[in-house]
């Protein structure tokens, strides 16, 4: 089953270009196929709306990280919650 992750970053903050998500997400222990970004200026602009395109690619397991960007690496501010799968 493929396995996709939405990032929802809080505090208005963007996604640098440099930052890997893929990468982020290993150092963190996940490993999902694909992942979206949600923030008031990058991305989707709802969960909503990244969980279906992740439905609409084939993704069988969609989880949720709340999370914030701080110097240059991703910091989870929850564990993951599995939405989907």
């Amino acid at each position: 089953m493929q396995e996709g992750l939405i990032v929802y970053l809080v505090g208005g903050q963007e996604m640098p270009e440099s930052l890997d998500l893929q990468a982020q997400c290993r150092k963190l222990g996940l490993t999902p196929r694909m992942v979206t970004v949600v923030a008031s200026n990058q991305g989707f602009f709802s969960v909503d709306e990244a969980w279906h395109f992740l439905l609409t690619r084939g993704m069988g397991k969609v989880s949720l990280l709340v999370a914030q960007v701080g110097s240059e690496a991703l910091q989870p501010l929850y564990p993951p919650v599995r939405l989907w799968g």
